[in-house]
């Protein structure tokens, strides 16, 4: 009887250590997917416009082009469950009040950096793909705090922001 405890202690042990070790190695291979991005791309966008549409079809493009640490948010609002997940999204990534700014206001990115949450800058589809990636990258080195080149026509990187589209009522 001595012999079967030792015996299931020993198999128990190695269970257990095993298990350990897995677990180790799954945080380590999936700890890239929670690293925090440097900015937000927000992209605000309805399915019917026109601008938002050949926004969409360019941005994914530029995001993997720019092969920046950014998360790209989607403000849907078409319909009132996308428009409520899209409340959710900004929520969960501290992004409220960008929301707030622009919802239902459709076609174009606002690229927010992570940490401090400040707007750095706009995106519109009358930017190039390769553009699009280019001012990302600008905006991104912005909120790594590396030094901004621009050329000097050119003021900032992006496109101009719209105008607040929502108001706080008074």
């Amino acid at each position: 009887m001595r012999l079967f405890g030792a015996r299931l202690q020993d198999i128990i042990m190695k269970l257990a250590s095993t298990a350990i070790v897995s677990a180790l190695l799954g945080l380590l291979i999936t700890a890239p997917a929670f690293a925090s991005p440097d900015v937000y791309v927000v992209n605000f966008r309805h399915a019917k416009d026109i601008k938002s549409q050949q926004l969409d079809s360019q941005l994914s493009t530029a995001l993997n082009i720019a092969q920046v640490n950014a998360e790209e948010v989607v403000i849907d609002t078409t319909t009132a469950a996308k428009w409520e997940k899209a409340a959710h999204d900004a929520f969960n990534r501290d992004i409220v009040p960008v929301f707030n700014k622009w919802v239902g206001l459709p076609g174009f990115a606002a690229v927010v950096d992570a940490k401090s949450k400040t707007i750095i800058g706009c995106i519109d589809a009358t930017r190039t793909t390769t553009d699009m990636a280019n001012d990302i990258s600008t905006m991104t080195r912005s909120a790594n705090g590396q030094p901004r080149m621009t050329q000097a026509s050119t003021s900032v990187a992006g496109s101009p922001c719209p105008a607040t589209f929502n108001q706080p009522p008074r």
